[in-house]
């Protein structure tokens, strides 16, 4: 017993035993992820390992992780992992937990694996990978190569768009992260393990803009949020209920909130609206009508508030619309107002006394100093400025600024220049919040990609050091039947663009795009003596050919639009080689390859997201356009109006597939949403098939289609969502999802053919800004009946 510190010593005898429990347990897991394990094993043996100081792959085993329904593996190993050789099964098992909790057996091995292989093996050939990463028990495909880098710090995935982020205090004194969000809902998370605490509270009738936590020198404290709806309501965190509800009336919305405590610990609660209007509210009395700001000329609604320290330690209520203006907190005394050059459209405190920032619409932050006004201007690159706190690293005094991008820009305050930034956001990143949870400070963030993101303070550094992860994939296309074998073409972020070759991942081909920005759609059309043409769209609106094997472009440009590509699409027709290209001028042309001229030029009201073309060989052959407009037009050559329409119901329609058969069944279309569906079309019936096919989160982001070489050929859907899975469905049973593949990343284009290698396997490409993977799945029927 060390006398000096006997708690010490009871504190590593713990750890100890529960090190011990954690090895004892291990030795009675299975062989493999197929094996049941008892109840005990999967619920609790990485919680012993965690407290013992033990929690690696030999105490909680592989098999093991795909039954796991205790403590989250990503709280237990803290966010972002740190990949160590000892733990890369638990790593990879973190990064895609998020994503697969209402997931079947067969769906979390594969997506445990794809995730293992990834991340343990890039870029190594199926025929080169160690046996337990060429197969494990349980999973449904194997990994032909892959450059796909899962994200490690996703803390959460959500189920709605979130646009609002606090910390506060929950039951028994715990870190939670709130997260309002779209439809009124607010989140309450665990800090460091992530899990949902309490049920989603209906909060608002409209959405959730704005929140702050005041806590309480006792503990606990207020949670104050601000909606759309114009209201204002305070909640007691630790028993979820309402504690207080506060109305501007008439038609506006709150646009920021914040509160404070005096020295006997009861609340004030300031708010301002949409039209300037700022009041404050004390516990139970009634409303104080501060101040009416002033909208700025270039911007009638941009307002803002929030709480700074001024000189003196003293407290600072700051709101600012066409001036910049400071109150006492305690007297509500106008102390200073200021000149605002720009809309502001962000306000926070630094980690400096008496210094905030502000953040304006044209990109650019001011430093101000409270008692003498504007300081420094920061010029960003044009994107408003919506989010923006600040945090200390290193002796460091940053900025954190977030705008209509899926990066979070670092800014040295001290230096006045942007210093770095964290990428890994698939989407517009929404709000920002540092906190400190488990002794570490972080920097939480959530974007409409639906996912709550933590940034540690390891990550700021290489963020600051300039570090960069691969580059992001903008597009992929894949063809099957090249006499070179199946090859992939990807564009990179870069403005590179690559060819593949896809069952073995060899580079075959690199060339640049384009100099000014990357390539947005590709596609390959048949050339000559069986070899294939890519397609592949430039800066300057129009289409150019690349030929692999000379590795030179060929033919002339196609051209005819004004706005950029957005998608491609190519077919051998009934009567020659055709592409459909579609471009945000609200059009989509239809080209004659083999005479190489425009065949049709067709409008649409609304911009059109994305092209499907396919044909028979025979009699029929099928061109189709999604749009904004939520509708799916499908195109005769010979006329300038759509032969039909098919009205999805499914919002904005993102993605599009064709699928011509062979198959038992008509050919039909299968369309994706912003609702997170996908439906069927009969292409002979210009009818829906079935119900529509639920269980994504998200938008659906691609689609395609494939029918298996069995003797009796089945017809197969693939769908990509925002939400971070692709899900496999049969069409014979389309209200059956089959199997359920966890990403962790957003993938934005889906290209798949029979493998060949068995009637029931599929060779899948995938890419997306985690970069690209060429799997194959086995889809065979293993249900009882089946």
């Amino acid at each position: 017993m060390n006398p000096d510190d006997p708690q010490r010593d009871i504190r590593a005898a713990e750890q100890q035993a529960h090190a011990r429990i954690a090895a004892a347990l291990a030795r009675l897991v299975g062989p493999d992820a197929v094996s049941v394990p008892h109840p005990y094993l999967s619920r609790y043996l990485a919680h012993h390992a965690a407290l013992g100081g033990a929690l690696d792959d030999s105490r909680v085993p592989p098999g093991l992780l795909p039954w796991v329904v205790g403590d989250g593996v990503r709280g237990l190993l803290g966010l972002p992992q740190a990949h160590r050789a000892d733990r890369a099964w638990l790593t990879a098992w973190a990064a895609v937990e998020p994503y697969v909790q209402d997931a079947d057996h067969p769906s979390r091995c594969t997506s445990l694996h794809l995730a293992y292989t990834a991340l343990r093996f890039p870029g190594v050939p199926r025929q080169r990978l160690p046996q337990e990463a060429a197969e494990f028990a349980g999973s449904r495909l194997c990994v032909l190569w892959s450059r796909w880098t899962p994200p490690s710090n996703v803390l959460a995935t959500l189920s709605r768009r979130s646009l609002s982020l606090a910390t506060t205090e929950g039951p028994g004194g715990a870190e939670l992260l709130a997260v309002g969000n779209e439809g009124g809902g607010i989140e309450l998370l665990d800090a460091v393990t992530g899990a949902p605490v309490g049920d989603r509270i209906p909060a608002h009738d409209g959405d959730v803009r704005c929140l702050f936590f005041a806590a309480c020198s006792t503990g606990g404290g207020a949670l104050v949020s601000g909606s759309t709806d114009g209201t204002v309501r305070v909640w007691d965190t630790t028993r979820g209920t309402l504690l207080d509800h506060r109305t501007f009336g008439g038609r506006t919305w709150t646009s920021a909130v914040t509160g404070y405590r005096d020295d006997a610990g009861t609340l004030t609660v300031a708010a301002i609206n949409g039209d300037g209007a700022v009041k404050l509210w004390r516990d139970d009395s009634e409303e104080h009508h501060l101040a009416d700001l002033s909208p700025h000329p270039s911007e009638g609604a941009a307002f803002a508030l929030t709480l700074a320290v001024g000189p003196g330690g003293r407290q600072l209520l700051i709101g600012v619309g066409r001036t910049l203006s400071i109150w006492d907190a305690a007297d509500h005394r106008l102390l200073h107002e200021y000149p605002v050059d720009a809309p502001v459209r962000s306000l926070t405190d630094t980690t400096v006394p008496g210094r905030i920032a502000t953040g304006h619409t044209d990109g650019s932050i001011t430093l101000w100093d409270t008692a003498s006004g504007a300081q420094a201007t920061l010029t960003g690159e044009g994107e408003p400025v919506t989010a923006l706190v600040a945090l200390r690293v290193d002796g460091l005094d940053l900025l954190a600024a977030a705008g209509s991008g899926s990066a979070i820009d670092l800014w040295d305050t001290g230096a006045e220049r942007r210093t770095g930034q964290l990428t890994g956001h698939t989407d517009t990143v929404t709000a920002l919040r540092p906190f400190s949870a488990d002794g570490t400070d972080r920097l939480a963030s959530t974007a409409r990609d639906n996912t709550v993101r933590l940034w540690d303070t390891r990550a700021i550094r290489r963020a600051l050091r300039g570090s960069v992860t691969t580059p992001a994939v903008v597009t992929a296309a894949i063809t099957p039947d090249s006499v070179a074998g199946p090859q992939l073409a990807v564009s990179y972020a870069t403005s590179q663009t690559q060819v593949w070759d896809t069952l073995s991942g060899s580079s075959t081909g690199t060339f640049d795009s384009d100099s000014q920005r990357p390539s947005s759609a590709l596609t390959w059309a048949q050339g000559n003596q069986g070899r294939h043409l890519l397609l592949w769209s430039a800066s300057d609106h129009s289409i150019r050919s690349w030929d692999p094997v000379p590795g030179t472009a060929v033919g002339p440009p196609l051209q005819g639009h004004s706005q950029p590509i957005r998608a491609l699409a190519a077919t051998v027709a009934c009567n020659g080689r055709r592409v459909i290209i579609s471009s945000d001028d609200f059009t989509v042309l239809l080209w004659d390859l083999d005479r190489g001229r425009s065949l049709q030029r067709w409008r649409h009201p609304y911009t059109v997201r994305t092209v499907a073309a396919a044909s028979d060989g025979v009699s029929a052959d099928w061109f189709a356009s999604g749009s904004a407009d939520g509708a799916v037009r499908l195109w005769s050559t010979t006329d300038e109006a759509p032969r039909h329409v098919f009205y999805c119901s499914q919002g904005i329609i993102n993605a599009v597939a064709i699928n011509a058969g062979p198959s038992p069944s008509s050919p039909f279309l299968a369309s994706g949403g912003d609702d997170g569906t996908v439906r069927l079309w009969d292409l002979s019936a210009l009818a829906p098939v079935g119900e529509p096919l639920q269980g994504h989160t998200g938008p659906v982001e691609a689609i395609t289609t494939w029918t298996t070489t069995s003797d009796v050929p089945r017809p197969f859907v693939a769908s990509s969502s925002r939400d971070g899975t692709i899900r496999f469905w049969d069409v014979a049973t389309p209200s059956r999802c089959i199997l359920q593949l966890a990403t962790g990343s957003p993938v934005h284009t889906l290209s798949a053919y029979p493998s060949g290698e068995s009637a029931d396997t599929v060779v899948l490409a995938m890419a997306g800004e985690a970069g690209v993977a060429v799997l194959e799945v086995d889809l065979a029927d293993r249900s009882p009946t089946g």
